[in-house]
């Protein structure tokens, strides 16, 4: 397996001042992740805070048994009682097959990050995959992109509201497997075919929704590499996240007002606008039965955006204390209650996540805690030898196409593919021929009309010989050609799919298929650099 760094012209301008001149951004963080002091001051200020180990550990228990968990992951579980232990945590939707690759290059990113930071502190420090089980957006996670031609997306026939968090809707049995079926014939069959079904099914038979079977599958994938994975909407983690809903509440006008001043500072900077915050904005929803409402402030009430609801601050502080499984975070809230449910030393999160948490250090101050260091998740481009060696016969440089897509490489091609003029060459053979054939055509028409009839019959053989041959020439022509164009087709699809990178469109199905189920825990130990932009992975 060979491993290439991609540096790409950074188009997010937080990201690249983030990575390259972070003294640029100090005031929008706690931390510079890529130092080992960042590390080390965050280890001793969590230490000196208090965290609901206990009861968060019997929950991660029960949760990850009912995954699946290897023993890898319960035994971090239990390591999570010690005082001095920490997480890393990534997180994610819930998503079909786990959803688009950057998923499992999240899970990838977290397990290599506690790893780095464990070996760096000495001290005890576990990752984490946080399952965002109440965003309601089925309609964003109920499909795959599978080869049918060309990339095609593969749907789900279940249908929802539209409003139903997806920790909350029951998975249609059904529906879920007549969609594996259809992802599994768009596979070419392979050695590890049935090995992938078999593990794909195994989830899928003992889910109740889909937030379990995406949490199963991600389970399966990394259960040597102990991974805890938390499914946030769970009844028993927000009983756990009550205390901390009220705090929210009671700071909500604070929380509001910070993140939207420092969201126009952005703004003013030129930085991208990712929130899009209101002073408005409560930050929290409201579960009213399964449909998620999301609340605004009015004053010292609390609404719904569309009117549903309406509470008094007293009102929704009784809610959180009694009943705070209808209470649930969005993206500002959400990074708040991480920290104050668990000791994070620090999280991986994409670009877009990293251009968000650039405005929430009010939010963090109000509540007397720190951000975390962040750091960018790892990001992977995976392609076969057998792509990789057809590039090298085309001559195809794959760490361009990766860059700058194929383009070029396709317009050069056309440029240079000359037409042979085989209807030129046709008609100047069959003059040959016919001149060298003349002699035998004037004797064979002094020896008889049967004799001259069979010599022209002989020409007309010759001459429709020369069109067999123009004809197999100008088909292999147009094959290899039509062959090459199809090979610049499917590297795109590959590479650059859409126009953008493999993970944010392909499912991991294709590669498990290929390369086996343990193919992403068993990519090779390496220093991995969190600051590089990307990875071209040979495999």
């Amino acid at each position: 397996m060979r491993i290439d760094p991609v540096q790409f012209g950074e188009t997010n301008t937080l990201m690249k001042d983030y990575r390259y001149n972070f003294e640029k951004l100090a005031n929008k963080f706690d931390y510079f992740p890529f130092v080992e002091r960042s590390w080390e001051e965050r280890l001793h200020e969590l230490q000196n805070r208090d965290f609901k180990r206990g009861e968060t550990v019997e929950i991660l228990k029960k949760m990850n048994e009912y995954y699946g968990a290897g023993a890898e992951t319960l035994a971090h579980i239990e390591r999570l009682y010690e005082k001095d232990s920490t997480v890393m945590i990534a997180g994610q939707q819930a998503g079909l097959l786990t959803g688009p690759m950057y998923t499992v290059n999240k899970a990838i990113s977290v397990i290599e990050a506690a790893k780095q930071k464990e070996k760096m502190l000495g001290k005890p420090v576990l990752p984490v995959f946080w399952v965002a089980g109440e965003d309601h957006d089925f309609e964003e996670i109920n499909h795959v992109y599978l080869e049918q031609d060309g990339l095609k997306k593969q749907k789900i026939s279940q249908t929802t509201d539209g409003k139903t968090s997806v920790s909350d809707v029951d998975l249609d049995s059904e529906a879920a497997n007549e969609f594996v079926e259809a992802c599994f014939r768009h596979l070419p069959e392979s050695m590890h075919t049935k090995d992938v079904y078999r593990h794909v099914h195994h989830a899928l038979d003992g889910a109740r929704t889909y937030s379990d079977f995406f949490a199963k599958l991600l389970t399966s994938l990394f259960k040597h590499q102990g991974l805890i994975v938390l499914d946030a909407h769970a009844p028993s983690i927000r009983k756990l996240e009550s205390d901390y809903f009220i705090q929210m509440i009671e700071h909500n006008e604070a929380i509001a007002s910070g993140v939207y001043a420092q969201e126009q500072e952005n703004k003013r900077q030129g930085y991208p606008v990712t929130i899009d915050a209101e002073v408005s904005d409560a930050h929290l929803f409201y579960h009213d039965g399964k449909q998620r409402v999301l609340l605004m402030r009015e004053g010292s009430r609390f609404v719904g955006k569309q009117g549903e609801v309406e509470f008094s601050e007293d009102e929704l502080l009784m809610i959180a204390e009694e009943t705070p499984e209808r209470l649930s975070n969005n993206v500002v809230t959400r990074p708040l209650m991480q920290d104050l449910l668990l000791p994070c030393l620090g999280f991986v999160g994409g670009p877009g996540e990293i251009s968000y948490w650039s405005v929430l250090r009010p939010a963090f101050s109000e509540l007397s805690i720190k951000m975390p260091p962040t750091l960018p998740r790892l990001s992977f481009t995976f392609v076969s030898d057998r792509i990789k060696n057809r590039a090298r016969t085309e001559g195809i440089d794959l760490y361009e196409v990766l860059r700058n897509g194929l383009s070029e490489e396709k317009i050069n091609f056309l440029s240079s593919h000359s037409v042979v003029p085989l209807e030129e060459m046709k008609r100047e053979m069959k003059e040959q021929i016919s001149r060298l054939h003349a002699p035998f055509r004037r004797e064979a028409e002094r020896t008889g009309p049967d004799v001259l009839g069979y010599a022209e019959k002989n020409l007309e053989y010759m001459e429709s010989l020369i069109d067999d041959m123009g004809d197999r020439i100008s088909k292999e022509h147009r094959k290899k050609y039509e062959n090459v164009l199809a090979f610049y087709s499917r590297l795109e699809d590959v590479i650059r799919p859409k126009g953008g990178l493999q993970e944010r469109i392909w499912n991991p199905l294709p590669f498990l298929n290929e390369f086996g189920w343990d193919f992403f825990s068993k990519i090779p130990e390496y220093e991995w650099d969190f600051r590089q932009q990307h990875y071209l992975i040979y495999s």
